[in-house]
């Protein structure tokens, strides 16, 4: 897959399938701007990444996200992919025992991310009748269990923006625009990892593994693929 002179933005980016799918970009031949949140974040990735562009911000804060692609604009004078990365899910918990504050945290991390995102990923690849967007759902929001209410819900809800959005991308005039998402079963991250036997993990998808289906759907192969979320279950 080729991104040449593709500026590609990944929100997340710094995380642990952020960083892999920043190396793919980059192979790839793009231009790789990501975001993050805690400082503590920044050595590594700068390490890691000396020529990559890092802008921080609270990504489910309107004024944040606002300001970050306004910084965007001003570093890269434009953007053609944006991948939403963010996300994050909690320990199991019956719906009849969630605090307020946990449903409306799972949906800021994992849904208004996306959306406050994608609007303003939008309206520049609308002006400029080009764009990629990519987002995260789950498996949890197609095939729900039990304890899983606030994530399984919020992951079903990036599904159902993703298709809204790749709808409404297709009523842009002479546009090469397209929104979807990937559906993880569980990424065998070294998180994940550390609560879960060997044989049970064997079975999850790898950030690799998730990363190529990332840069298949950013790149110009994937144009004819529209508001549909891929799922890649792996062996679950």
């Amino acid at each position: 897959m080729n991104l040449n002179g593709k500026i590609a933005l990944l929100t997340g980016g710094t995380g642990e399938l952020g960083r892999v799918v920043t190396r793919r970009f980059i192979a790839a031949g793009g231009d790789v701007v990501v975001t993050y949140r805690s400082d503590s974040d920044v050595p590594q990735f700068a390490r890691e990444f000396p020529n990559v562009v890092m802008l921080k911000g609270d990504l489910s804060k309107e004024k944040d996200v606002q300001d970050l692609f306004t910084t965007l604009l001003e570093k890269k004078k434009t953007v053609h992919i944006v991948c939403n990365l963010v996300g994050g899910y909690m320990p199991k918990k019956d719906i009849a025992d969630l605090e307020e504050r946990e449903w409306e945290f799972m949906f800021a991390l994992n849904l208004k991310t996306c959306f406050l995102c994608s609007q303003n990923a939008l309206r520049i690849m609308r002006k400029n009748k080009y764009g990629r967007i990519i987002n995260v759902s789950a498996m949890a929001g197609f095939d729900p269990g039990a304890g899983r209410g606030a994530y399984g819900i919020a992951k079903a809800g990036v599904a159902t923006l993703t298709h809204i959005a790749g709808e409404e991308a297709k009523s842009y005039l002479d546009s090469d625009i397209t929104v979807n998402a990937i559906a993880p079963s569980v990424l065998l991250t070294a998180a994940n990892k550390q609560s879960s036997s060997s044989a049970e993990s064997g079975a999850w998808v790898t950030l690799d593994e998730a990363a190529n289906v990332i840069l298949f759907l950013a790149s110009d192969e994937a144009s004819a693929i529209n508001g549909q979320t891929i799922r890649i279950y792996g062996g679950v």
